[in-house]
């Protein structure tokens, strides 16, 4: 018993005030136990998280039974193990759930409720005992002649004080007694219902791994028997790899040690009677629908591409004589869709010791109607290896005459070339074309001067000699340095290496780099009329207008910038750089020229001069390709102008063919009253509109790539609709590669559609432009483009009689352009 007597006495009070101290005591306890125990909890919560995610990773890593890799690392196994955790993780987020019921609301009720209302009581008493003291010393001090009432009144509030002061006693009472009580089972009974709580917690994670304890075993003798046979897999690899290794190197001493014999001829005869023995009874025994590999390997391939660069690709010679390389090497030989633009078909084809225009050795090509392979073995014996298999192909191919479809060959002999390996000049500056002479492409009308010798250059003359006789291209454009054998596609100028080193850092919007000596896949005859018509002296007219006439006197007067020794940077770029001054001055100079055209006078158009537009649609329509580059420049000219931009909404709503003749009715692309009206200079009096002086000094002149007749407005004055027409129609319809080519440089879509929902592609078939054609089919053109009548470039080829040019018949019915 905490409380002998009952009475308020001073030892009642002192025994109330150790069981205060002794609760406060216990409250400090229970909050530092509550907090260890709210960790504990919040441990189990996250060790709850950790093993469902590490469940769930481990599902994820070898869960899925037709995954191979899920397979290989024992996923169905993983599966199983992954349920089992779960369980246990499942388990374990009950006991969290238990223990913080058991202790931690407990706890929280026992501070929070019990000790609290000690707290609350405690204060209640210290007032009802004030209370009670002031009431009673007032009505002692009563005295004695104290009216009855008033004494009434004062018993009164005293017996009630006094019944209030016992009421609060006996509740402070009662709370530190029931805390006194709860200290003996409360606490026992949260801690050993948690401890039951682990204990089951336990129990369940013991019987489960317990049923599952002969499958863990037998799952680990499976992973040892298993990691013993990867280790002798490994020894019996190694050994492999030993022995691959020696042969490897008896095989390169006998390379290197034996003369470079190659096969003669066109690879038909055989170099070794036994293996074509050998090969023809491979494809003579191979079962119907199966398919045997003969030979495969990495051979180095010379891509198609304008560069020519050597790419190792791997090859398979099969028993079907089917020779295919694999362009991914994640290609699958089962996958016809991967291997179909890389096929060649040997029983059409033949094979040639060495390349052309290579000195590399081990080289040798297989030509067949379609593509022409140049290929490199690794050395003298894998060349001969390849040559004898594939020549014994092609013999047991030849001697059982197999039935196989030939793919169509034009009488001239072009070669077909796949959709994988073609490639757009105007897109990536790469063309794909055959390597003909500019004297191949030469005007088909019949005409004297298509075939007068003088007009085209000899068959042996390089690009680079025809270009630099054109007046202004024998120095670089933009530092004058002598023998300039680069040049920029788009900008039509001829640079020095280290000028053409420049150029390259600048995006291909901006300047496109080729070489003159080596892309030579390039040159086609509209480009190098392309570069005839422009030349450096006529380019730097436009880009360097504003620069001072003799930048280089301009030193000597202080004009120049100074450099700084350390890096050479220019301070000054208006002066122009000399051939001899270092790369950072010709860097400034550049992207001051070309990027932010600081030297080009910006073309205004003022009141009362046509729009843009017009004067680039009249410029083209006029077959001008100087003004049409001059526009495209100083004037920011879009080469995609449509007819209706060019003439407006009130000229546009009207006849077109109205419209087209007063454009052409103009000789020059401007009348002399406009030209006074126009802010910057067009073209120098002195020179001739259609074509510049030094076209006509060169091999090849500008004008001899024109089709068709020499009047333009003849050219396309039976033109019935021009709405939607844009620059590259007209160009097309007039039948000018350099004028074509020009556009196609800047940016002209070459797939857009007028009204009629007809390309430049059908306007060059319409027009009979064969030259145009084939150029806009190298560049990417689609044939098979229906316009709004549902008729192709083929189907209009056809019908207008196109078709007697098989070159461009071929190109146009190619299935796979």
């Amino acid at each position: 018993m905490q409380f002998a007597k009952l009475d308020d006495s001073p030892m009642f009070r002192k025994q109330l005030h150790a069981l205060e101290e002794s609760a406060e005591a216990l409250r400090e306890r229970c909050q530092r136990f509550y907090k260890g125990c709210r960790k504990y909890t919040d441990g189990l919560g996250e060790a709850y998280d950790g093993d469902i995610a590490f469940a769930n990773a481990l599902e994820t890593f070898g869960g899925g039974h037709d995954d191979p890799i899920s397979v290989a690392v024992g996923g169905p196994v993983m599966t199983r193990f992954t349920i089992a955790l779960r369980e246990i993780g499942t388990y374990k987020e009950v006991l969290r759930s238990q223990v913080e019921h058991m202790l931690n609301d407990r706890l929280t009720q026992f501070v929070s409720t019990d000790l609290q209302d000690v707290k609350e009581l405690r204060k209640r008493f210290d007032k009802a005992s004030l209370h009670y003291d002031q009431v009673r010393e007032k009505f002692l001090s009563l005295k004695k002649d104290a009216k009855p009432e008033i004494v009434v009144g004062f018993e009164e509030d005293l017996r009630n004080a006094k019944s209030q002061f016992e009421q609060t006693r006996f509740n402070l009472m009662t709370a530190l007694s029931n805390i006194e009580a709860k200290k003996k089972f409360e606490f026992l009974e949260a801690v050993s219902g948690s401890m039951d709580a682990h204990l089951r917690y336990f129990k369940q994670g013991y019987e489960l791994l317990h049923q599952m304890e002969p499958y863990i075993h037998q799952v680990l003798t499976y992973a040892q028997q298993s990691r013993e046979r990867a280790n002798s897999e490994q020894v019996l690899l190694a050994d492999r790899m030993q022995e691959y290794r020696r042969q490897m190197e008896r095989d390169n001493q006998r390379s290197f040690s034996s003369n470079d014999v190659t096969p003669a001829g066109d690879g038909i005869q055989a170099a070794a009677r036994s293996s074509h023995k050998m090969i023809e009874a491979v494809m003579q025994s191979t079962p119907r629908g199966k398919v045997q590999t003969i030979k495969q390997g990495y051979i180095l391939k010379r891509s198609s591409n304008l560069r020519g660069d050597w790419k190792r690709r791997f090859f398979v010679l099969d028993s079907r004589g089917m020779l295919y390389y694999y362009r991914k090497q994640w290609g699958k030989p089962t996958d016809d869709k991967t291997i179909a633009h890389h096929t060649v078909n040997l029983l059409t084809s033949t094979i040639k010791v060495d390349a052309e225009q290579s000195d590399l050795r081990f080289c040798f090509r297989i030509i067949s109607p379609s593509k022409t392979l140049t290929l490199q073995a690794e050395n003298a014996i894998d060349r001969m290896d390849w040559m004898d298999k594939i020549t014994g192909v092609i013999a047991s191919l030849l001697n059982n005459q197999i039935p196989e479809q030939r793919p169509y060959r034009s009488p001239m002999g072009l070669h077909q070339r796949t959709g994988s390996e073609t490639s757009t000049l105007s897109a990536s500056s790469e063309y794909d074309g055959s390597e003909d002479t500019v004297a191949s492409r030469a005007h088909p009308s019949g005409s004297r001067r298509d075939h007068n010798p003088r007009r085209g250059p000899k068959p042996q003359e390089r690009p680079v000699d025809i270009l630099q006789r054109v007046p202004g291209n024998g120095v670089c454009a933009d530092c004058g340095a002598s023998d300039p054998d680069w040049a920029s596609l788009n900008l039509g100028i001829l640079l020095c290496i280290e000028c053409s080193g420049v150029h390259r850092n600048l995006s291909v919007q901006i300047s496109k780099v080729r070489s003159l000596t080596l892309d030579v896949r390039v040159w086609e005859p509209s480009v190098l009329g392309y570069f005839l018509s422009v030349g450096n002296t006529y380019a730097n007219t436009i880009w360097e207008e504003l620069l001072p006439p003799d930048s280089r006197a301009a030193e000597d007067a202080g004009v120049r910038g100074s450099i700084d020794e350390r890096n050479g940077s220019l301070r000054d770029v208006r002066v122009k750089p000399k051939p001899n001054d270092p790369i950072a001055i010709k860097e400034k100079f550049i992207h001051a020229k070309y990027v932010e055209k600081r030297f080009v006078r910006k073309l205004k158009v003022q009141s009362g001069a046509p729009p843009m537009a017009r004067q680039i649609w009249d410029a083209v329509s006029s077959n001008k390709l100087q003004l049409v580059l001059r526009l495209l420049i100083t004037g920011d000219a879009n080469a995609n102008t449509t007819f209706e931009q060019a003439m407006g909404a009130s000229e546009s709503s009207r006849s077109p063919l109205v419209s087209l003749a007063g454009a052409l009715s103009r000789k020059g692309s401007v009348s002399q009253s406009t030209r006074s009206n126009w802010s910057g200079p067009l073209l120098p009096t002195s020179q001739t509109p259609s074509r510049p002086r030094s076209a006509a000094s060169s091999p090849l002149r500008g004008y001899d790539l024109l089709e068709g007749p020499s009047s333009n407005e003849a050219a396309i004055a039976d033109t019935k609709d021009l709405q939607g027409c844009n620059l590259l129609h007209i160009a097309c319809q007039i039948g000018d590669l350099s004028l074509v080519e020009l556009l196609l440089q800047h940016g002209a879509q070459i797939e857009a559609t007028d009204s009629l929902g007809r390309t430049p592609l059908h306007h060059c078939v319409l027009k009979g432009k064969n030259l145009c054609a084939k150029l806009l089919l190298t560049r990417g053109s689609k044939p098979r483009a229906p316009d709004i009548t549902g008729k192709t470039p083929l189907e209009i080829a056809v019908e207008k009689g196109a078709s007697a040019d098989e070159e461009l018949f071929y190109m146009l019915s190619e299935p796979n352009r």
